[in-house]
């Protein structure tokens, strides 16, 4: 074998590598940017928070108001909610069980509220003392803009009435959230819409 045979065989040998090298290069490359971009688009989604505690008022009746704010960058949309009302005790069936759906978009930093009314049929405020409820919360919506929906279930506890004082609504601790799964499969309630 001549010089340049030797030459010509190692030159592709050399060529096909280098190829190689490369074309592997750009697939990580695009691995990298499809990668990036998904992190960007999640970051980019519509997320609804609470930037206040709810509110509680008596009136003719117990009012909860629940302000949600879309804290994302894309709109939120289609925002589906439903609402679970029912005592600490966690023997009887729910107070209140609806769905509730908005048609309004809801922007970056811009709110929306859920109001909660029951009437005192179903919670007696007249009285000094009003045992606990818990409240959950499932909110469903999309984001229009890469057309992906979303799900939240956020879990609350009213502390009632305590001698005569309005109690606050607070988050639910790791226990209380297992105990009220068990009781929505012992009830057989979805949280789904």
């Amino acid at each position: 074998m001549s010089f340049g045979d030797k030459f010509t065989k190692w030159s592709s040998i050399v060529a096909t590598v280098g190829t190689s090298i490369l074309a592997l290069t750009a697939t990580i490359t695009v691995a990298v940017t499809l990668n990036a971009w998904k992190i960007d688009r999640e970051s980019s989604r519509p997320y609804l928070s609470l930037r206040e505690p709810p509110k509680v008022e008596l009136k003719s009746g117990l009012k909860l108001e629940f302000k949600f704010t879309n804290v994302g960058i894309h709109p939120a949309e289609n925002l589906a909610s439903r609402t679970i009302v029912f005592e600490e005790k966690l023997q009887d069936k729910p107070i209140q069980n609806e769905p509730n759906y908005l048609v309004n978009e809801i922007p970056q930093d811009m709110s929306s509220s859920l109001v909660i009314a029951l009437d005192s049929y179903e919670v007696d405020i007249s009285e000094p003392y009003v045992s606990p409820y818990y409240i959950v919360l499932h909110l469903e919506y999309a984001d229009p803009i890469i057309y992906q929906q979303y799900e939240q279930t956020l879990y609350f506890r009213w502390s009632g009435i305590d001698g005569g004082e309005v109690q606050p609504v607070v988050h639910v601790e790791v226990g209380e959230k297992e105990n009220i799964v068990n009781y929505f499969k012992a009830q057989s309630i979805e949280t789904n819409l």
